[in-house]
């Protein structure tokens, strides 16, 4: 990133795209709100977390964070509140968006 972003970001920091939040149980709810990535687990263990597609077409997006599951992603969080995921998501129907969640912003691919 060139000098003239970094300090531009500096100067007006961006709100995140996405907020952190955790419900008890091995699924996510079934109502999920734009902007929202929510995180389902049980004690300790998170077992997967779910948000809307952020391009706005409105599609559910559930990701395993499970070991056992054989495409899984990790969740990493600075004080709970700026989820960052690995690896990217990228839908293979429907908007075949793709992106990451870094720090509880959006950054679009380029593909």
């Amino acid at each position: 990133m060139n000098i003239f972003k970094r300090l531009w970001r500096r100067i007006f920091p961006r709100q995140p795209d996405l907020e952190l939040s955790f419900v008890e149980g091995d699924t996510p709810p079934e109502n999920l709100s734009p902007g929202h990535l929510v995180v389902a687990r049980e004690g300790d263990e998170l077992w997967a977390a779910a948000l809307l597609c952020p391009c706005g077409c409105g599609e559910r997006i559930e990701l395993a964070l499970i070991e056992e599951a054989t495409t899984k992603w990790r969740l990493v969080s600075e004080e709970r509140l700026s989820p960052t995921l690995h690896p990217s998501v990228w839908r293979k129907t429907g908007c075949r968006n793709h992106f990451w969640v870094r720090s509880g912003m959006i950054v679009w691919c380029k593909d």
